[in-house]
């Protein structure tokens, strides 16, 4: 791919990762690897909700300090 743009390069990279990831999970074939697969990505989601909740959190509390 021939572009200087980073958003087009994140965008061929991330689904280049995407299908990668496809191929590797076409691989799975029993139950209890992909229960494995569904647990690791359930725990990943909710530690990123949490980092952004955390992150909003020390926003507001040091928001609340500069404005005194």
């Amino acid at each position: 791919m021939r572009t200087d743009k980073k958003e087009d390069l994140d965008k061929y990279y991330n689904d280049h990762l995407k299908m990668k990831i496809i191929r590797r999970l076409q691989m799975v074939s029993t139950w209890s690897e992909l229960m494995g697969i569904d647990s690791a990505v359930w725990d990943a989601l909710n530690n990123e909700d949490k980092a952004e909740q955390d992150e909003q959190k020390e926003f507001k509390a040091w928001k609340k300090t500069k404005a005194k």
